[in-house]
């Protein structure tokens, strides 16, 4: 196995990974949850279905003119990646986690996050160029802020109003220029706190399914579904299993090519109805330590 490797996006629509069927409660149709912390998340299995599908068309679209087939051709070039019903696949695609949730408040959008997701997501990044933030020590069940925050008023978020501490001292982390621009008021939140507001925030809409047959709606069949809304930032892990396949830069290329697909096309459902566009990207220009993962490679694989 090599290093796992970390890709970011920001959603540019609601996305919406569907549980499966209906369910009583606020919204009929509900999105995909992690069991343990309740906060929504994008499966690995999606990620990988999207980007097998994209990566077979980019393949197809770049064949050589002399392939006589170019769709066979893709699809047989691009199982030898993911696999198929007769072998198993040499990548491993790692559930999407939140890293940074969008919230409204009285001052404005707020992007929340907890401080677990801040060292598991950026705590080895280097980069020159990006801004120096400290996450605090000891988190209660306040905000605390990190960036582009008054701290000497409360935060309101509707239903709740948090008091809001400065970080005097702690860990610094480096907040790369990919996000730091788009990033302009973040604070940190208890892990309990995060999952609460996550989940009260998301994005809920109605429809209607309609009649072919009248082309009106059809009797009964008004429904809600929930989507994790634009703006949030997003990241997912990569691994490609070097003892089947040793040439991880072409892969690698292989799955940043469909990122454009993924951004103009999306994934997930409703995309009839405006959801799922991602724009995907790896951070440039940053230096990341190859200690984290060693030893525990076996244990994902």
């Amino acid at each position: 196995m090599n290093e796992p490797k970390k890709y970011f996006g920001i959603t540019l629509d609601p996305v919406h990974i569907g549980a499966g069927g209906y369910r009583l409660g606020r919204v009929d149709n509900t999105i995909v949850r992690d069991p343990a912390t309740d906060v929504p998340k994008i499966p690995g299995t999606s990620l990988g279905g999207a980007i097998r599908e994209f990566a077979t068309v980019y393949t197809m679209k770049n064949a050589c003119q002399s392939k006589t087939d170019e769709k066979k051709y893709a699809e047989e070039e691009v199982k030898k990646y993911f696999g198929d019903e007769n072998r198993q696949g040499v990548l491993r695609f790692y559930d999407g986690q939140i890293i940074f949730f969008p919230v409204s408040s009285i001052q404005g959008t707020v992007w929340i996050t907890t401080k677990e997701l801040l060292e598991y997501w950026l705590c080895e990044i280097k980069d020159e160029k990006g801004e120096t933030i400290t996450i605090p020590e000891e988190i209660k069940d306040e905000a605390y802020a990190i960036k582009g925050i008054n701290s000497s008023e409360p935060l309101n978020f509707g239903w709740l109003i948090l008091d809001t501490q400065n970080i005097n001292e702690g860990k610094e982390i480096t907040l790369p220029p990919e996000l730091d621009k788009f990033l302009k008021r973040i604070v940190i939140v208890s892990d309990k706190l995060f999952s609460h507001i996550v989940n009260d925030n998301l994005e809920v809409r109605t429809s209607v399914r309609i009649d072919p047959e009248t082309g009106t709606a059809a009797e009964g069949a008004l429904f809600t579904y929930e989507a994790i809304p634009r703006g949030t930032i997003l990241g997912f892990e990569m691994v490609t299993d070097t003892r089947k396949e040793d040439n991880v830069e072409s892969i690698v290329n292989l799955i940043e090519a469909t990122f454009p697909y993924l951004k103009l096309l999306g994934l997930g459902g409703m995309g009839t109805r405006g959801f799922g566009r991602v724009d995907f990207f790896t951070l440039k220009n940053n230096k990341q330590s190859n200690n984290k993962m060693e030893g525990n490679e076996d244990d994902k694989s």
